[in-house]
């Protein structure tokens, strides 16, 4: 509760209350969908090699320690939401043994996305093997939208993690996310299933719906 207070004190700080109102009315339609998410799974015998050149003038490079993270960029990191919240996670996420992937264009750092393999940051919906990769929390900068940056990035991810032997890889996005459901359309990643969770007396409960 604490975080979410402070979460949205941040945003009407930085956007003010108009846009603040209407992302609280974008947070109602979201509560009344429902808490559902389209998992998605990928083998690596599904993905192509992908190099710098089919990043179509992009670059990505990988952090693995918060020391990585140039300045400027590490600055955009922590002031994207709420700057306390998004220190913490960067920490924690670095300490777990989590990758931060970035995509830049020229010097500009466009978007972003973190994997962790073995394991998930938060409860999932089923347990990972070792060998196994969760692809999370991808966001592009509104000013680098409209350039298909998020699928050439999660590509780009999955070549790589097929060169180190990682056997598969497994992405999610909200049911009512389009945009993302249509990103990942672009990439090898295909349906498992939809899935519900929620935490009851410490443990995950999970409800699944379609394929899996």
């Amino acid at each position: 509760m604490a975080d979410s207070i402070k979460r949205f004190a941040s945003y009407i700080r930085r956007h003010g209350v108009r846009a603040t109102a209407a992302r609280i009315a974008l947070s109602w339609r979201h509560f009344r969908a429902g808490n559902w998410f389209v998992i998605y799974s990928c083998s690596a015998i599904w993905v192509q090699t992908a190099d710098q050149v089919a990043l179509q003038g992009g670059t990505v490079e990988r952090r693995n320690a918060r020391a990585e993270i140039p300045t400027g960029d590490l600055t955009l990191l922590e002031n994207n939401w709420a700057p306390a919240i998004a220190r913490r996670q960067i920490t924690e996420r670095f300490a777990r043994g989590a990758s931060l992937w970035e995509f830049k264009i020229g010097e500009e750092f466009a978007g972003y996305g973190w994997t962790i393999a073995g394991a998930t940051m938060e409860p999932y919906f089923f347990p990972l093997q070792p060998e196994q990769v969760h692809l999370f929390d991808f966001f592009v900068f509104p000013e680098f939208r409209g350039r298909r940056i998020n699928p050439m990035l999660v590509n780009y991810i999955l070549s790589q993690l097929k060169s180190e032997k990682r056997s598969r890889a497994f992405i999610e996005a909200a049911a009512w996310n389009a945009p993302q459901l249509s990103s990942l359309r672009r990439t090898p990643f295909q349906l498992y299933g939809n899935a519900s969770k929620r935490q009851w007396l410490g443990k995950t409960r999970v409800t699944w719906r379609g394929a899996k």
